[in-house]
């Protein structure tokens, strides 16, 4: 809501709720408390920012999140990936282009471990370098 400028107040929260099914499902005061316990989990995820008066907007990172399409959780890991790549980013191979494709999410896919080892072992220096940035190495795959 904040994000996509529905609301940017607590007054205006609490009015946005009480237009909905939550309203007539849920006692007036646990809607409170939620809305200020939401509100309280979003600054500390970083997702938004108050002013201290009651006054709330989204951060860089909430806008991203609200227009990646991906829920908070996902969003938030996928930028502290980002962020731990960025440190020591490897441009000189493709693996970069297939880390940023590749899914958050398994989708109940098994991996076909003899492939996945055969492609490894085919991978030159760079790929190799990444690899171990991202925390895998050659001997786990192999034992998987």
């Amino acid at each position: 809501m904040v994000a996509i400028g529905l609301a940017t107040n607590e007054e205006s929260f609490r009015d946005y709720i009480l237009r909905t099914l939550l309203s007539r499902s849920a006692q007036e005061d646990k809607i409170g408390s939620a809305i200020q316990s939401s509100l309280a989990r979003l600054e500390d995820l970083a997702l938004v920012k108050g002013d201290g008066v009651g006054n709330y907007e989204p951060t860089v990172l909430g806008k991203a999140i609200v227009a990646s399409s991906l829920d908070p959780e996902d969003g938030i890991f996928i930028h502290k990936e980002l962020k731990k790549a960025l440190q020591s980013f490897v441009m000189d191979g493709e693996m970069h282009a297939l880390y940023t494709f590749t899914p958050v999410h398994e989708f109940g896919m098994t991996v076909n471990w003899q492939i996945f080892r055969n492609a490894v072992e085919s991978l030159d220096d760079s790929g190799l370098r990444v690899l171990g940035l991202l925390g895998l190495k050659p001997t786990l795959i192999n034992k998987l």
